[in-house]
C-alpha cells in the first residue's frame, strides 16, 4: 500500500496468511478508484467521495481508514494570520479536497480559488495562501511558523460524528466468494496486529520516528466502520450532494447484511 494509513488493510494480501487468495497491485486510493472505475479491478480501497461518482459498487462492510478526532495526516496548512484567498490542493487527494470545502465554504464562510498543486508544501505557499496535505506528506509537517486545521479533527467537531477517509469497495457483479467480507475483516484484524512490523518499515521509508508513526497507527486512524461512522459518511455526503460537490447521493449498499456495531 503506498499510504501507510491504508497498509494494515493489505498487509495481510501482500505478506500475511491471505497473500494467495488474490492478485493484488499496491496503489493509491485515487489510483484504486480509477481501476474500479474502468473495470481493471475487482476491489480495492477507495477515497469515499468516489463511491458517488462511480456506478454499481458495493462496500465491504464493518471496515474502513476513518478517525474519531484528530487524524494528523489530513491537514490545511497556512503561514499564520494569512487570509486565505487561494488554497493549493494535494493533487493525490480526493475526500480531503470535498471535505475542506465544505469546512471552508459551509462552516466558514469562504470561497476561495482552488489550484491543484504537487504535495510540496514550500512552493505551494509560495503560491496559494494555504495549502491541503494528506498522508505521507503531512505526517512530516511541524508547526512551527504555520496555523494547521486538522481536517477530521475540524469535522467530529462540527459533526459530532466520524469522519470516513477510505473503504473498501467491489464492483457489482464479479464473482466473489460467499466469505468475502470475513476475509477482509480478518486481514485487517491480522494488519493491525502487524503493526509494529509496518511501523519498522515506513519509519526507514519515510525517515520518522518508529514511536510516532506507531502513535498514527494505534490513536489517530481508526478501521472500523459503525453505526456512528456510517452516519458521519451519509452526512457527508447529504452536504457534499446539497453543495454542488458530487452529482447524486446514492444509498450506501453492503455486500451482506451488515451487523452494525455501536463503534
Amino acid at each position: 500500500m503506498h499510504y501507510l494509513n491504508a497498509a494494515p488493510l493489505g498487509w495481510s494480501f501482500l505478506h500475511g496468511p491471505h497473500r494467495d487468495r488474490f492478485e493484488v497491485i499496491p496503489a493509491s486510493p485515487a489510483r484504486c478508484a480509477e481501476q474500479l472505475a474502468l473495470g481493471e479491478v475487482d476491489i480495492g480501497v477507495i477515497p469515499s467521495i468516489e463511491y458517488q461518482r462511480i456506478p454499481n459498487l458495493t462496500i465491504i462492510p464493518g471496515i474502513a481508514i476513518a478517525a474519531l478526532d484528530a487524524v494528523r495526516s489530513v491537514l490545511m496548512v497556512r503561514h499564520r494570520d494569512r487570509v486565505i484567498r487561494t488554497v493549493a490542493l494535494d493533487t493525490s487527494s480526493r475526500t480531503s479536497v470535498e471535505l475542506l470545502k465544505l469546512l471552508l465554504q459551509v462552516r466558514m464562510g469562504l470561497r476561495p480559488t482552488y489550484i491543484h498543486h504537487a504535495p510540496d508544501l514550500p512552493t505551494m505557499l509560495d503560491s496559494c495562501d494555504a495549502a491541503l496535505l494528506i498522508g505521507d506528506a503531512a505526517l512530516k509537517v511541524t508547526a512551527g511558523d504555520y496555523e494547521i486545521l486538522d481536517l477530521a479533527q475540524a469535522w467530529v467537531e462540527w459533526q459530532q460524528r466520524p469522519f470516513v477517509f477510505a473503504f473498501w469497495a467491489c464492483r457489482s457483479g464479479a464473482l466473489f466468494p460467499e466469505d468475502l467480507a470475513s476475509v477482509f475483516l480478518d486481514a485487517r484484524d491480522w494488519g493491525l496486529s502487524a503493526r509494529a512490523l509496518i511501523v519498522q518499515d515506513y519509519a526507514r521509508r519515510l525517515n520518522l520516528p518508529e514511536d510516532f508513526l506507531n502513535q498514527y497507527l494505534s490513536r489517530n486512524v481508526n478501521y472500523d466502520m459503525g453505526a456512528g461512522h456510517i452516519e458521519g459518511l451519509e452526512r457527508f455526503y447529504q452536504l457534499a450532494w446539497a453543495s454542488g460537490l458530487i452529482p447524486e447521493n446514492r444509498p450506501l449498499r453492503f455486500l451482506s447484511p451488515l451487523q452494525i456495531n455501536p463503534k
